[in-house]
């Protein structure tokens, strides 16, 4: 896109390509090419000290070797560290850093089923359908 517009800048605007046009012929909204290129622009992770800190805050918390610590926990560390944050974002740091809690019920699985088998018994095909 940018390589497309810095061609262009020497021809008169009546005849350089619009964003929106270009933008729709590739299928990419313009919201996500804006948050892109502010990314681009600006590299600096604003979390990256945070994000030490909660990996080391998840490490101490390991029992058996399982991550225990869940946001809530961690949020309470960081607080009486100083460093105050909403659990929307430290959920979304810790999901960065893959270090979700890996034990968090007793359920072999997170499902419920009330299967049973077959229960009762069942009638004969009398009129067989």
């Amino acid at each position: 896109m940018d390589q497309i517009r810095a061609d262009q800048a020497e021809l008169p605007k009546a005849q350089r390509y619009k964003i929106g046009d270009l933008l729709s012929r590739i299928n990419l909204a313009k919201a996500t090419y804006h948050d892109e290129r502010k990314r681009i622009a600006n590299p600096n992770d604003k979390y990256c000290e945070v994000k030490k800190v909660i990996r080391r805050i998840c490490e101490q918390g390991k029992v058996r070797g399982r991550l225990t610590y869940g946001y809530r926990r961690v949020q309470a560390r960081l607080d009486q560290l100083g460093i105050h944050l909403a659990g929307a974002t430290i959920r979304h740091l810790m999901s960065e850093l893959g270090v979700q809690v890996e034990i968090y019920n007793h359920h072999r699985n997170g499902k419920y089923s009330s299967y049973h088998g077959r229960v009762g018994s069942v009638a004969d095909n009398v009129l067989q359908q």
